[in-house]
């Protein structure tokens, strides 16, 4: 990772001082368009999943087909960044015997969704925040929004036919896990 913009974004948001980390002449964390609530920033977050609920689709049937025959569970993680800035992603995780040769035969089509900064701009372009002058818990908000889109994909989907979850990593969300129909 020497040498990498992720390894030095990686640094930086460990430090704290995203806020003050300018890349390319564009300062990272100052949007004019900002959410000030926790109801607006859900209305943009859900409006963002939507527009990659197609890919999304898709690597869910993807996972389906390449399904190993001794996975007994799928799991739908919701992992919001650390320090509540707005970085998260949503992955697949399958359950069974030997985890690594189960999440190994669908790892291309696994993350379902991702927050990444490329060339100093969000992509997909989604609201950050100094994480001590959030006026909320960005964290919760996010993995609320992310359980509701992950549901309605699922019924969109149909399931697998196995028992599968939506959880949020580290106890955010006013909902730890929920039950997603087969």
């Amino acid at each position: 990772m020497r040498g990498s913009v992720r390894g030095a974004f990686f640094f930086f948001r460990m430090q704290g001082i995203l806020s003050g980390v300018a890349v390319a002449g564009r300062d990272m964390a100052m949007r004019t368009n900002r959410p000030t609530t926790e109801a607006d920033y859900k209305s943009v977050l859900q409006n963002i999943l939507r527009a990659h609920a197609p890919t999304a689709l898709g690597n869910l049937r993807h996972i389906k087909q390449k399904l190993p025959v001794k996975t007994r569970m799928l799991m739908v993680g919701i992992h919001p960044g650390q320090s509540e800035e707005g970085f998260f992603d949503i992955m697949v995780h399958l359950d069974g015997p030997d985890l690594y040769v189960l999440n190994k035969a669908v790892a291309p089509y696994r993350r379902l969704f991702e927050v990444q900064c490329i060339d100093g701009r969000m992509q997909p372009d989604v609201p950050m925040y100094d994480p001590d002058e959030a006026p909320f818990s960005v964290n919760d908000a996010i993995v609320d929004i992310s359980m509701e889109w992950v549901e309605a994909l699922w019924r969109d989907f149909g399931g697998i036919g196995l028992p599968a979850e939506v959880f949020g990593e580290e106890g955010y969300g006013t909902v730890a896990v929920k039950t997603l129909s087969p």
